[in-house]
């Protein structure tokens, strides 16, 4: 059989040699970017560089040279195009890598301590030392869990406190004597019980250290990305329709001496550019939009638990646990979803903030202040003279 026509190395160090020599000559390239334009050249040339044989040197050569020629325009809407589309993708998986990689060092931390509580059982009721070893388990699980440092002093004392009431530690025998996979699950509802009564201490002023307030700050930091997303698209539409007005009356008045001598490809290239940034800007909107339904359901819920907490609570008289319990796993559970929201929306911040990079474009707009009033004017002459035969 015939070898394919690249194989990874050889598609690696085609990558490497076109970003070589573009940073010799000052052009700032990424290797996704470097990959992106050989791979359009490829599929622009079918005839030259063949998908059914392996490519000779001189083809590698010829291929090389196209790219590094095409990287090194200057003033050019398309090139720009590419450029910004690479950025987009490449810091859009950046962001949600790194959002992964850091849930997953959390995940395995928990998970570390998960298997020592689980695996540990206590001797007997007077293994002080054991259960003294557990107690300590069970609170650095407690805040690994919620995204808390363990080591600080502060957390610990106020974990201690509310796990007291929760699961005391006379009574951690009976917990170490659970199998394997109750233990795991009762961890879980230990951390969502205690993490419920710090957050209902701390909306009384007396608890809740570190803990920040998710559900105020996601929501308006999601709000004030969309608005931020909106304002772009505000603008960049805009130019978009102007562009458009120019193109249609370049077109519409032919080789007329006033729009002869108008850039028509150049602004559609420019136009396509364009569209490119409002199209990202779009999925961003569509993202928030679900962000902001979401946290919108988020804080009624949890202001309802909250109320519904000091309600029972207020009334001074003993409040049967398996009354406040789910208030208290709903609070936490809500808090935790809210804290998921703001790390999410922090990611897409960071990728809009690449994204914005590309409003102000790297090559001189043809579009003329003077073009466009007069495409306007003669639509307005259109609309003017479509009104009269009404």
């Amino acid at each position: 059989p015939r070898p394919p026509s690249v194989r990874m190395d050889e598609i690696q160090k085609i990558v490497f040699e076109i970003a070589d020599r573009c940073q010799r000559r000052k052009i700032p390239v990424t290797d996704m970017l470097a990959a992106f334009v050989a791979k359009t050249i490829i599929l622009e040339n079918p005839d030259k560089f063949q998908l059914d044989r392996a490519m000779s040197q001189e083809d590698v050569e010829g291929l090389v040279s196209m790219a590094v020629t095409r990287l090194s325009k200057e003033d050019d809407p398309s090139l720009e195009t590419l450029r910004m589309q690479v950025a987009f993708d490449a810091a859009y998986v950046e962001r949600q890598e790194a959002l992964e990689k850091d849930k997953a060092g959390t995940n395995r931390a928990y998970s570390l301590l998960e298997q020592s509580i689980c695996a540990t059982k206590l001797a007997s009721t007077k293994d002080v030392a054991g259960m003294g070893q557990m107690h300590r388990l069970i609170i650095a699980a407690l805040l690994t869990r919620t995204g808390q440092n363990p080591s600080n002093d502060v957390f610990q004392r106020e974990v201690a406190a509310a796990l007291e009431s929760v699961l005391p530690r006379a009574n951690l025998y009976p917990f170490t004597a659970l199998d394997y996979a109750d233990k795991r699950d009762r961890l879980v509802d230990l951390h969502n019980y205690v993490l419920g009564i710090r957050l209902f201490n701390k909306s009384l002023g007396k608890g809740g250290s570190g803990l920040g307030d998710k559900i105020r700050d996601a929501s308006e930091e999601v709000l004030a990305l969309g608005q931020s997303v909106m304002n772009q698209l505000g603008d960049t539409e805009k130019v978009v329709g102007d562009m458009q007005a120019v193109i249609n009356f370049a077109f519409k008045n032919g080789e007329k001496a006033s729009t002869s001598k108008l850039p028509v490809q150049r602004l559609q290239d420019e136009l396509a550019y364009r569209r490119q940034y409002i199209g990202f800007l779009q999925s961003f909107e569509q993202e928030i939009a679900t962000s902001q339904e979401q946290m919108h359901n988020i804080a009624l819920d949890y202001d309802a638990h909250m109320e519904e907490l000091r309600e029972l609570v207020g009334r001074k008289s003993a409040v049967p646990k398996e009354r406040v319990y789910p208030l208290f796993e709903g609070l936490s559970k809500l808090w935790m979803e809210a804290k998921d929201v703001e790390m999410h929306n922090g990611a897409l911040q960071a990728i809009f903030d690449e994204l914005v990079t590309f409003n102000a474009p790297n090559f001189k707009s043809m579009l003329m202040e003077e073009d466009v009033s007069a495409a306007y004017r003669d639509q307005q002459g259109e609309e003017d003279v479509s009104a009269a035969y009404r």
